[in-house]
Parts: structure tokens; C-alpha cells; sequence
């Protein structure tokens, strides 16, 4: 089948070029001029891009509550994995084809995968890290089904070897404290130290995967870099000499910008919150702003990571992530949209299957009404997703 009359992105000139593609056997056979008397599917003059890839996502926490602590206590069997599908899907026809789920519960979104995978559901590709690998902590009993508590190496080994076990594509640490978490957490505090970070990286390189480490405070942020962890999450409090050592190391920054604009959006909603996490959320947006700019201005690597599941974030509306990053951090759109697709695909070491619209790469194209280096917001107007070669979504009549 033939895409044709429509307006492809080119990773490697930042820029969108005329042209039909030819998908095949669920990957790009070719892009050229449509041959006459094949099948073909008319593009509208649309503009097409890769499928999003979001490297930071958590399917299976309800962002419909503002209150973090153990949403799920009083759950019925089956709501969980029934919610992380929903969520899947959801992902999917907003354009996200491919997700990196750092922290899940009791892996259900693993069995959600498995599913997608086998095609009983529709869902955006996944690559699962499990469970968090946390210290002994006063926010766990907050997320008893997705943090697990390991203290020291020895412990730490064992927990990877876990999640591995059962089915996670890559590990995720808690380098530092978190903004939903306890009064008693800090989110500028490190928490895992260089050993136990260590530890982790070593178990993760034996099994060829990475390690995506939730750093928020300075010293956790350079702990996780020099240890060989692949990407910071968040990175708030990220310094100069932080900057310059992911630079060095190539180390990626998802930012997860959008949560505070997220949270704070529905102030009704946001005053539903514990007080503390409310004002962590208030107190640094502006921060996280100088923060990225600060980022994008050293050159460090970005991948996009929208940290849907957090209270107000939720999946279906992951576009505000790149869309922001623009309006409000710097980033030119065409920029936004490389960290959402080549780079994405870079950190989950996919280059060679996601990420382009190129011959031989896996058929994962999605569409917008409009010029998207000229008005970033389109990205919201997702209408028409196609994942491995199948269309899932086509709005367009």
C-alpha cells in the first residue's frame, strides 16, 4: 500500500520533503512515486511524521486523583491491568506508537504488553522497567505495587535480576527523593548511592539493557552519569558541572516538563493534593523552565518523556510534552519533534527499527493537519496513526 500526497519528515535534514511511501510487511518498503494501479491511501496533503516515542510514561496510576498515596488499595482484581490497557490505548491514537513505562505495578503493564505484542489489544509498542529499585523509603507504602525496596549492592543486584525476570526491557532507580512522595522525602536529596547505582548498571549491561534513573537533586543527577546509567529523568536540579558531564558521558535528559503545568492547570483539581506535593508542583515550574533552557543551551542529549500518570497528566495528552518544550523552553518545534522520534529511539537503542520514515524501518507513521514547524499546537490535531503497517486511527473524513 501507498501513502501518497503528503508531506514526510526527514530526520536527517529536520525538515519535511514530497513524496509517497510504500508500506509493506508492516515496514517502509520504499519512498518515491507511486506506481500506477497499486493500492493507495490518500494523505490529504497531510503532514507526516515517525510515531512519537515517549520515554517516560506509567500506564498503570490513576492521574485522575490528585493524592498519590496508594490509589489503588481498595481495587478490585483486574482493575489495574484493565486501566494500563485503557491507557495503552490511548497513547497509541494520540500518536505516541512506542513508550518506555519506568515504574508499573505489580506488572501489570507487562501483561499489558505481552498482550499488544501477541495483537489481542491495541496499545502503543511498550518496553517495560517493572518495579523501582528504591531505598528503604517513607514513600513506599505510597507505591507498594511499583517501588522495590533494596538497600545496599548486594540488594540491588538481586532487585534487577528480579524485574528482568519478569519480562522488564530495563531497569529504573530511584537516584533521588520524588515530588509525589512523603513529607519526609526530599526531592533535592540523593537517595541510591554510587555503589548501589553501580550495581545496578552492571546488572543491566550483562543483560544488554540500561538503567533510566529518576534524578531530581544535583549530586544524584553527576552520581548517576559517572555510574553509566543511560537516562536522567527530570534532571530539576541539574547544575553547570551536572550539564557538562551528560554531555561528556552522552547521557540522555527526559525532562517530564509538563507535570507542574499538568497538576496546576484545574486549580480545583490541584487543591485536592497533600499540601506539600502542591507547593513542591508550584515551586518549581518556573525552575524546571531555566532548567531545560539551561540543558538545551549545553547541548545535552533530550529524548521526549511526558510522565503521564502523575496526578493531572494524563495519557491521551502526552503532546503537551514537545509542545511545551517549545512554547515554553526554547526548543524549535523542529527540534521537539527530532527528541520525540530519532532520539527516542536512539536511548531505547531502536534506531535501526523506530524513529524515521526511511526504507526498511518499521511502518510506525502518524499524521497532522498542519505544518507542524510552523505551529508546534498541531501535534494536539493527531488524525491518523499507523503502528507496524496497520492503520489504527483515521479521523481525517
Amino acid at each position: 500500500m501507498w501513502l501518497t500526497n503528503g508531506h514526510w519528515f526527514d530526520v536527517d535534514s529536520a525538515a519535511f520533503r514530497t513524496g509517497d511511501i510504500r508500506v509493506a510487511d508492516g515496514r517502509i518498503a520504499e519512498i518515491g512515486d507511486a506506481s500506477a494501479g497499486s493500492e493507495t491511501l490518500d494523505m490529504e496533503g497531510r503532514w507526516l511524521m515517525p510515531g512519537f516515542i515517549d520515554n517516560h510514561v506509567h500506564i498503570t496510576l490513576d492521574s485522575s486523583t490528585a493524592s498519590g498515596n496508594n490509589v489503588w488499595r481498595d481495587a478490585l482484581p483486574g482493575s489495574i491491568a484493565i486501566h494500563a490497557a485503557w491507557n495503552a490505548r490511548r497513547l497509541l491514537m494520540c500518536g505516541i506508537t512506542t513508550a518506555r513505562d519506568v515504574g508499573g505495578w505489580d506488572y501489570h503493564e507487562i501483561a499489558v504488553r505481552e498482550a499488544i505484542d501477541a495483537g489481542k489489544i491495541e496499545g502503543a509498542r511498550l518496553f517495560c522497567s517493572g518495579k523501582i529499585l528504591s531505598m528503604t523509603s517513607s514513600s513506599t507504602p505510597y507505591y507498594p505495587g511499583m517501588y522495590e525496596e533494596c538497600d545496599g549492592p548486594a540488594e540491588i543486584r538481586k532487585g534487577a535480576r528480579k524485574q528482568l525476570a519478569m519480562g522488564a526491557n530495563l531497569i529504573k532507580i530511584l537516584a533521588s527523593g520524588a515530588v509525589n512522595s512523603t513529607k519526609y522525602e526530599r526531592a533535592d536529596a540523593i537517595q541510591l548511592r554510587p555503589d548501589e547505582i553501580t550495581a545496578a548498571v552492571e546488572i543491566a549491561e550483562d543483560n544488554y539493557t540500561h538503567v533510566a534513573a529518576h534524578a531530581h537533586a544535583t549530586e544524584a543527577i553527576k552520581n548517576a552519569v559517572r555510574c553509566g546509567c543511560r537516562s536522567i529523568e527530570h534532571g530539576s536540579y541539574a547544575d553547570d558541572e551536572a550539564l557538562a558531564l551528560m554531555v561528556e558521558h552522552g547521557t540522555y535528559l527526559v525532562p517530564t516538563f509538563c507535570t507542574a503545568h499538568a497538576f496546576l492547570k484545574d486549580p480545583k483539581f490541584a487543591d485536592q493534593a497533600l499540601p506539600h506535593v502542591k507547593e513542591r508542583y508550584k515551586s518549581r515550574e518556573v525552575m524546571r523552565q531555566k532548567n531545560v533552557r539551561a540543558a538545551h543551551k549545553a547541548g545535552v542529549k533530550m529524548a521526549m518523556g511526558s510522565d503521564v500518570g502523575t496526578p493531572g497528566n494524563h495519557c491521551g495528552e502526552n503532546m503537551q510534552e514537545p509542545v511545551l518544550l517549545v512554547e515554553k523552553c526554547g526548543l524549535s518545534p523542529a527540534e521537539a519533534i527530532l527528541i520525540s522520534t530519532r532520539n527516542g529511539a536512539e536511548l531505547l537503542g531502536q534506531e535501526d527499527n523506530l524513529g524515521t520514515i526511511a526504507q526498511g524501518r518499521i511502518a510506525d507513521i502518524i499524521a497532522v493537519p498542519r505544518n507542524p514547524l510552523d505551529d508546534i499546537a498541531t501535534l494536539h490535531d493527531v488524525d491518523f496513526v499507523m503502528k507496524d503497517g496497520v492503520v489504527f486511527r483515521d479521523d481525517r473524513a
